[in-house]
């Protein structure tokens, strides 16, 4: 058995074990009570929510594939994305299905490192985003302890974010580090590496493209952020919607993470230890934030449709 398909066996162990150590302290009867009582109308507005994000999150991407010149249209985008999102639900982490995402790009246009930067930076102004809404909102909820207990997390992640930000688009400071990244990556993969930092970097050139997809990913992040909130509500969960902007975009960094199998588990352990910490019953931040998954796969099931239908098609000899 190989080291890949050990850490993968490992991963999905501790999403399990979280699984189970949860339901073992909320309890079946718990759990169902709370699922049965929940509001459908609220559920809709989650889905809604979602739905909406996912189509603007394809024209962010859009946006940047437009910068490098693509020539893939806008529904081609879209179809593309989705498909990344599907299988985002079932892959190591939340960046699984990116994998696909620059494999689909890079099939129509020859370019890997184009295709790898797109959707890198694409992913990297969604994290920003959502830390910077995390520290904003952190900042106006000053007064409750809770927010200043995540304050300086926050702060330190996104401090991090703005080195990197840094790191990318100003060469003379990723020319002083770069000694230290080349001790991370095989010499064989070097010159690829200094590619794709390129075709980053190029972006700096286009200020007004870059602001308007931080615009754009404003949007995106705070209605993910509120799916997660209108999933509360159906569960009637009544608590200041700027926690949700500070707690969501944690849980989804530490979801994001490569130890366990979409996120799974980890989401919902994360969850319980913030929200928590307003009182909110473990059962009730369980069954939001599993709905909330739930949610997520099933705004993501048309890229499921859309991989199946190309599969088939080449499976025909038609095109893939």
């Amino acid at each position: 058995m190989g080291r890949r398909t050990l850490l993968t066996i490992l991963k999905v162990a501790i999403s399990l074990l979280l699984l189970a150590w949860l339901l073992h302290r909320i309890g079946i009867d718990a759990l169902r009570g709370q699922l049965s009582a929940a509001r459908p109308d609220w559920l809709l507005l989650g889905t809604a929510a979602f739905a909406v994000s996912n189509l603007i999150g394809s024209l962010q991407w859009y946006q940047l594939l437009r910068a490098q010149d693509s020539r893939l249209s806008f529904f081609q985008v879209l179809g593309y994305y989705h498909v990344g999102l599907f299988f985002n639900n079932f892959l190591i982490g939340y960046i699984g299905g990116d994998a696909f995402r620059v494999y689909d790009v890079r099939k129509e246009s020859g370019d890997f490192s184009g295709a790898f930067a797109a959707v890198f930076l694409d992913r990297f102004i969604g994290f920003f985003t959502m830390t910077s809404l995390a520290l904003f909102f952190a900042l106006l909820m000053l007064r409750d302890s809770s927010s200043k207990a995540v304050l300086y997390t926050v702060i330190i992640v996104l401090l991090g974010w703005i080195l990197a930000l840094l790191v990318l688009f100003r060469e003379r400071i990723a020319r002083k580090i770069s000694w230290l990244i080349k001790l991370f990556i095989p010499r064989i993969l070097h010159e690829k590496v200094r590619e794709i930092y390129y075709d980053i970097n190029r972006f700096r050139h286009q200020p007004k493209r870059l602001a308007a997809v931080f615009t754009t990913s404003v949007a995106v992040q705070s209605l993910r952020v509120l799916t997660h909130y209108f999933t509360a509500r159906a569960f009637g969960v009544k608590i200041d919607p700027a926690f949700f902007f500070i707690f969501i975009p944690i849980i989804a960094l530490i979801s994001s993470l490569p130890i366990s199998l979409g996120g799974i588990g980890v989401r919902e352990q994360s969850g319980v230890t913030l929200f928590g910490q307003l009182g909110v019953p473990t059962e009730s931040v369980f069954a939001f934030e599993f709905l909330a998954y739930v949610i997520c796969i099933l705004t993501a099931l048309p890229g499921g449709i859309v991989f199946a239908l190309r599969r088939s098609g080449s499976e025909k000899g038609g095109p893939t």
